[in-house]
Parts: C-alpha cells; structure tokens; sequence
C-alpha cells in the first residue's frame, strides 16, 4: 500500500522532482561561471547560453507545479468577497480559461518546433538541437492542462471551508505545535 502512495506522490508532483534538479544544475552552472570568471580570469561561455534554456524549462515546470500545488499568481481580493456558489464558479472559469490559453499556445510551439527540425537548428555554443530546446514547452504546457484539469475536479468537488485552499509551503503552525509537543516531553523527562 505504501508504495503505490509513494509511486501516486511521485506521479502527481514529478515536475516539482524535475525542477528541483534542473535548479541545482542551474546554481552549479552559475557557480562556476562566476568562479572562473573571477578566480581564474576566464570565462566558460557555454554556461551562460546552459543556464538560459534551463532557466526557461525551470519557468515552465514551475507553471504545472504551481497550478499543482494551487500556488499559481491570482488576485483573491474579489474571490474572497463572494459567496461560495459564485467563487467556486470563478475558480472553475479561471481554470478553463487558463487551460484554454495553455492549449492554444500548444500549437504555435509545435510549429516553432517543426521549423526548427526543418532546418536542423542548433544552439549558437552548445550544438544542441532547438527543436529539444523548444520541445519542453509544449510538453509543460500540455502537463500544465492536465494540472489545470485535476485541480478543476478538485475545485468541483470541494466544500466551502475547504474552496481553493492551498497548503502552505511552511506549515507554521503543525511546526509550533510540534514544538510544543516536544516542549511537553522534555519537561516530563525534567
């Protein structure tokens, strides 16, 4: 039982899994652009062309995770004014109409892309094919529409405490109370 959860947990957050790598890649490329650039005087300049397109597929990944984890930019201050029929209807638009841009931008990249191969198009320094450097985008916004339509079913079937409800990144207050708890302990122990 626990394996299918982890293998689920896995599944439902993979680009959060990904992101978190292409990030640290992102600081190791940085890092030693900017040490050799000072220390030795010499710049490696392919990094710098690296650390722009991993820079790019971190923003697009970090879409899908946050439509994920309901973390996505959004004014609340008419959503929160409202009664709960009409806010679970706004939520809802604002996901179709978010799946819809995502979607239709699909196409125009998937030309992009095409073109690209057409052409056998590579980067300036890295030699890599751009039709792989452009290719990750619609893969993310594909992957951003099925967040977009998970979270929609979530939203549909939710209650009014619970409506929209994202969990924290720091949950402070199960960490205060956690606190507490090994306070009490440590105190019986005395």
């Amino acid at each position: 039982m626990k394996e299918k959860i982890t293998w689920k947990k896995i599944l439902n957050e993979f680009e959060l899994y990904i992101g978190t790598v292409i990030f640290l890649a992102l600081t190791v490329l940085l890092t030693v652009q900017v040490v050799s650039r000072y220390l030795f005087r010499h710049s490696i300049t392919w990094t710098e062309e690296a650390a722009v397109i991993l820079f790019v597929w971190l923003i697009y990944l970090g879409v899908a995770s946050a439509v994920t984890r309901r973390k996505h930019l959004r004014i609340d201050a008419l959503i929160t004014a409202i009664p709960f029929k009409a806010k679970k209807t706004l939520l809802i638009i604002d996901n179709i109409i978010s799946f819809g841009f995502c979607f239709a931008i699909i196409f125009p990249f998937a030309s992009i892309i095409e073109n690209q191969m057409d052409k056998n198009a590579v980067t300036s320094l890295l030699r890599w094919p751009k039709a792989v450097v452009y290719g990750v985008i619609p893969i993310c916004l594909v992957l951003t529409c099925i967040r977009l339509v998970q979270d929609t079913i979530r939203l549909a079937k939710e209650n009014e405490k619970e409506l929209g409800q994202s969990k924290p990144t720091i949950d402070i207050e199960a960490l205060e109370k956690k606190a507490k708890e090994l306070k009490q302990i440590s105190e019986k122990e005395a």
